[in-house]
Order: C-alpha cells, then sequence, then structure tokens
C-alpha cells in the first residue's frame, strides 16, 4: 500500500487580541479583512491606530512565508487635489510571528514590497500573530477619503 498526504496550510479566521482604531470586519478561508474603525479625529489628524490579531492554523509541510504590501501602505482610492500640509497616505508596520519565524515589513510607498522568506524547515502548529501600526504622519490635516492597502501572507512549500 502507499498513500501521499498533500502539503496543506489551513488557518482559522482571526480572533482580535488588542486594538486601537481597528478591528476584524470580516474574512473567509483565504482572507481577514480588517478595518480601521477611526482615522482622524474632528480636526482632520490622525489618530493612533493598530491591531494585534492572531489565526490558529497548521502547515504539514517545511515552507517559507514572506509578507507583503499591494500598495506600500494605505492609499487612498481616489487621489484627492490638496496643497501642502495635507496627509494623502499612511505608511504602516507589519510584524508577523509563525512557529519559529518573524518577520517584519514597514512601508515606505513601494507598491508590491515584501519581507525576505522566513523558512519553517518543518511543519508548524499554533498561532500566527499579526501586529500591525499605522505610522504617525505628524499633525498635518488628512484629505478625507478612503484608504485602503493588500497585506498579503504568503506560504510557499518547500517539497
Amino acid at each position: 500500500m502507499q498513500g501521499n498526504a498533500q502539503p496543506v496550510c489551513h488557518f482559522e479566521a482571526a480572533r482580535q487580541v488588542r486594538s486601537t482604531n481597528m478591528a476584524v470586519s470580516g474574512g473567509s478561508a483565504t482572507q481577514n479583512i480588517l478595518s480601521v474603525t477611526q482615522l482622524i479625529d474632528p480636526n482632520a489628524r490622525a489618530v493612533a491606530t493598530s491591531i494585534s490579531v492572531t489565526l490558529k492554523g497548521m502547515c504539514n509541510h517545511p515552507h517559507a512565508m514572506t509578507v507583503s504590501s499591494g500598495n506600500g501602505g494605505l492609499d487612498p482610492l481616489t487621489k484627492t487635489e490638496a496643497g501642502s500640509g495635507f496627509v494623502q497616505r499612511f505608511d504602516y508596520g507589519a510584524s508577523v510571528a509563525w512557529g519559529p519565524s518573524v518577520v517584519a515589513l514597514q512601508t515606505g510607498g513601494v507598491q508590491g514590497q515584501s519581507t525576505p522568506e522566513a523558512i519553517a524547515p518543518g511543519a508548524v502548529s499554533g498561532d500566527l500573530r499579526i501586529d500591525i501600526e499605522v505610522s504617525d504622519p505628524g499633525d498635518a490635516p488628512v484629505v478625507a477619503g478612503i484608504y485602503t492597502d493588500n497585506l498579503v501572507i504568503t506560504f510557499r512549500p518547500l517539497l
């Protein structure tokens, strides 16, 4: 007899551990949506924004993990004309801890910005922890709009 166990990585929905003006607002088997619940104060100044979430999961094989940012930070969906002295993008730091590996990404406006690969030499099971903190852009007012980015965590089998 012979059988084959395919390489699998599986994670449950994100659970919020702590948060300041952010929340887990939805998700599926392949993605979780984190939303900023309050980005500015009544004077259009940025407020502190951060979140920590965990996802229970497992990868039954050696693998490499990377973290990347689609926009290189939170960018507005629609650019608005604004004079100097306004904020129109937010950088953020994201730290991802999984098994023996921790990777950190600090956005800087580069689309597709990615961390180096972190290698897990064997199967891993437990909590994947994600910590995100939006950088303080200073005291300038923020241009109105919807600010978005896609933070992607990729697991590549090493078989």
